[in-house]
């Protein structure tokens, strides 16, 4: 009995021989009028096969069943270890090591019970550096055929930027929890002394009077200290509002009465400053924390009157609008730069081109807006118009509770602000 011959193994089939054997068929055809047409779609194909070569994705094409390599465009080639599509028609599986093989076989096998996963990383070692690719598999049919499609993408650049900006961010994140630990610290430790420092010097200005020499310099001595005392408020509330330590305790307000307080009380500390105030005839109820409407509003008119020009008035308005309240507050100075106005919100955030010689850390309006925003409004630097700066404060407005009681409440405020100011929470723009 004769051996049996061997099957001779199939040849690979390269793009090369498969143009070149068409040519050859056209070339050996009786009917010649097929051989333009025949040629036509060669050149078309050779220039599909070309933009291929060129993107900048791994494509790789197998048969479904077997996985044996079909094709490749020169990408792919890269991605397989080949250098021609002559190496190709050998199973998936040779052209990968263990390791890659074992993360590229979760992805492109499938069963009925496992479903083929989705895109996935596949750590790939070529040309003496590892390479990052990012799968993506797809099933198609091509003729009575089907076939598995794999395209890789090169995200080893992209997961070195995504590392360091990780990095960058843990970085920023662990500076600035050690700068409002350090915040916290330093303030802390500050208002103890502060505290009996201006007790012992208001102490001493009340004991030596105003008329010695000794008394004068107590009285600019306590009014140093207070600046301090402010500063370090301010510190220890941007350590709170960092580490969301602030408390709300909100209220059932007509927000006219506080404003007319805190005005009265401007008038008294600033009595060469005239302050024009326009509250409407209804009241605007809100319901937010008393204390913090008075620090925002107390700092909004600070600046008003530091950056406003020597005899200049400060405009303030209440106004009332669908579903909210607003306060206008408007300074007749030199105005901020257009470039520069979003630095005003901003921690530490000072002008010094506005306001050289202004004591402050430029805390103020940054705690102002956040204050205002976790009372549900809103603090605004309105557009410049050349006359000086304008800021909103907006609150909710809420229903009115009795209407008797609140009246009578008012009228009392309107006759008696002069002798129940409310006193301020001095902060700083710059």
């Amino acid at each position: 009995m004769s051996k049996p011959i061997d099957e001779a193994p199939e040849e690979p089939v390269t793009w090369e021989s498969l143009r070149d054997a068409i040519i050859g068929l056209g070339e050996r055809s009786i009917r010649k009028s097929y051989y333009a047409t025949l040629q036509e779609h060669l050149t078309e194909l050779a220039r599909f096969r070309a933009l291929l070569d060129e993107t900048q994705e791994a494509i790789i094409v197998t048969e479904l069943s077997t996985l044996r390599v079909m094709d490749a465009n020169r990408k792919g080639l890269w991605m397989l270890g080949a250098s021609s599509t002559a190496q190709l028609c050998q199973p998936l599986e040779s052209f990968f090591a263990s390791d890659e093989w074992r993360v590229l076989k979760a992805c492109v096998h499938a069963s009925q019970s496992e479903p083929r996963t989705g895109p996935g990383l596949l750590p790939l070692q070529r040309e003496g550096e590892e390479r990052v690719l990012e799968l993506s598999i797809r099933q198609d049919t091509f003729g009575q055929r089907q076939y598995l499609v794999i395209v890789a993408r090169d995200v080893t650049e992209r997961m070195r930027i995504e590392q360091e900006l990780r990095r960058a961010k843990e970085s920023a994140e662990a500076a600035a929890r050690a700068k409002a630990q350090f915040l916290g610290i330093a303030s802390h430790e500050l208002r103890t002394p502060l505290t009996s420092l201006l007790l012992l010097l208001q102490q001493g200005a009340r004991r030596t009077g105003q008329a010695a020499c000794g008394g004068e310099l107590l009285t600019r001595m306590l009014r140093l200290a207070r600046r301090l005392a402010v500063l370090v408020e301010d510190l220890l509330e941007v350590s709170r509002l960092e580490h969301d330590r602030i408390v709300m305790r909100p209220t059932h307000i007509d927000l006219r009465t506080i404003v007319a307080d805190v005005v009265t009380d401007f008038r008294t500390r600033a009595p060469d400053r005239h302050f024009n105030l326009g509250l409407p005839s209804e009241p605007a109820y809100v319901e937010a924390d008393t204390t913090r409407v008075v620090q925002v509003l107390s700092n909004l008119l600070e600046n008003a009157d530091k950056y406003s020009r020597e005899g200049a008035p400060v405009e303030i308005r209440l106004e009332m609008m669908e579903g909210l309240v607003r306060v206008w507050v408007c300074d007749h100075g030199p105005g901020i730069p257009e470039e520069q106005r979003d630095l005003l919100f901003t921690p530490f955030g000072r002008l010094r081109e506005v306001g050289q010689d202004s004591p402050g850390l430029g805390l103020g309006l940054y705690i102002s807006r956040q204050l205002a925003e976790l009372q549900g409004g809103q603090l605004r630097l309105e557009p410049a118009d050349g006359r000086g700066t304008t800021f909103t404060f907006s609150l909710p407005l809420v229903s009115r509770p009795d209407r008797e009681e609140t009246e009578l409440k008012w009228g009392n405020t309107r006759a008696g602000t002069q002798g129940s100011s409310i006193q301020p929470h001095r902060n700083s723009q710059g």
